[in-house]
């Protein structure tokens, strides 16, 4: 749909999430619905590039050298040339400051697309909300439970820095990009939902990974009315390919990095929303614990908001 004097505003809508909430795999179903136009993490983009350009991070973060590393590899695989996501809609990452995301956003949507889907994290955009776009939006939440979460984030920080050791002996509590520090609100999810609601809408949107894995089709079908694309039963199955990625907005770095390091890899060749494994674990280890009592006032508030299933 066309900008200009008689049509209306393009439908733009943001997802935002924390880090391990399904959130990759439900971009990539949305990225095969009719019309859209996906961005990926630029605001995450962004937030890392500050992050990584000022040496105190590394004065705080010692083993965070080793996930800036990974960065410039996929840097160099991309001069190279030699990566899956060529001759796509993605940008260098050096592009990404908060100025310029915020112009890239305001501008028309692309030719043939009928709505603008941006999935980001919330410390992304966390100290910056003056950054978003001026135009209207809708204002969505993924949700997971803390517990789940934790769990999934210490595997995936265990990769980040190359931590060697034993599982049980790395602790996500603290020295990590993900959590409260000087740079970062104490639950930046639950901060932007409260902004949202005292700000744009007094009814955001939430949905909880777990009822998406458990009830696919309601959600989906609920959340697509509640922000205005039209359902199909065919968007509960989507390619396995992953090539799709590369007409995704947003870093290529980014993207060429997951595909490195394998951190994205159930998203990226995901096909389906896949049913739950089991419960969610009444007790986790020690040093998941301050990370999930962190989030989880957020998340019990939130909860009571969502999208539910019939």
């Amino acid at each position: 749909m066309a900008e200009n004097g008689t049509n209306p505003e393009p439908n733009r809508i943001f997802l935002w999430i924390h880090p391990r909430s399904l959130s990759t795999s439900f971009e990539k179903c949305v990225g095969f619905m009719d019309g859209a136009q996906i961005w990926h993490e630029p605001y995450v983009t962004c937030y890392f590039n500050n992050l990584f350009n000022d040496p105190k991070t590394f004065e705080k973060f010692p083993n965070m050298k080793a996930f800036a590393n990974q960065f410039y590899n996929a840097k160099k695989l991309i001069e190279a040339g030699g990566h899956l996501y060529q001759g796509g809609n993605l940008s260098p990452a050096e592009k990404f400051n908060y100025d310029w995301v915020k112009e890239q956003l305001e501008k028309p949507l692309a030719e043939g697309k009928t709505f603008m889907f941006i999935k980001d994290g919330s410390f992304g955009i966390d100290g910056h909300y003056d950054k978003l776009p001026k135009m209207k939006a809708k204002h969505t939440f993924l949700i997971r439970h803390p517990k789940r979460t934790a769990l999934s984030v210490r595997r995936l920080l265990r990769h980040l820095v190359e931590f060697e050791g034993k599982e049980e002996d790395f602790d996500i509590g603290s020295g990590h990009p993900f959590m409260a520090w000087e740079k970062l609100s104490p639950d930046s999810l639950f901060k932007i939902w409260n902004y949202v609601r005292e700000n744009i809408d007094p009814n955001p949107i939430v949905i909880d990974a777990d009822d998406l894995q458990s009830h696919p089709e309601q959600i989906l079908r609920k959340y697509c009315e509640a922000v205005g694309i039209p359902f199909k039963k065919q968007y509960l199955n989507w390619d396995k390919s992953d090539e799709s990625l590369k007409y995704f907005y947003g870093a290529l770095d980014q993207l060429v990095w997951g595909k490195n390091e394998g951190v994205y890899n159930a998203a990226f060749l995901s096909s389906c929303f896949l049913p739950l494994t089991g419960p969610v674990p009444e007790k986790i280890p020690d040093n998941c614990v301050g990370y999930e009592q962190e989030f989880r006032e957020g998340y019990e508030v939130m909860y009571e908001t969502r999208i539910k299933p019939e």
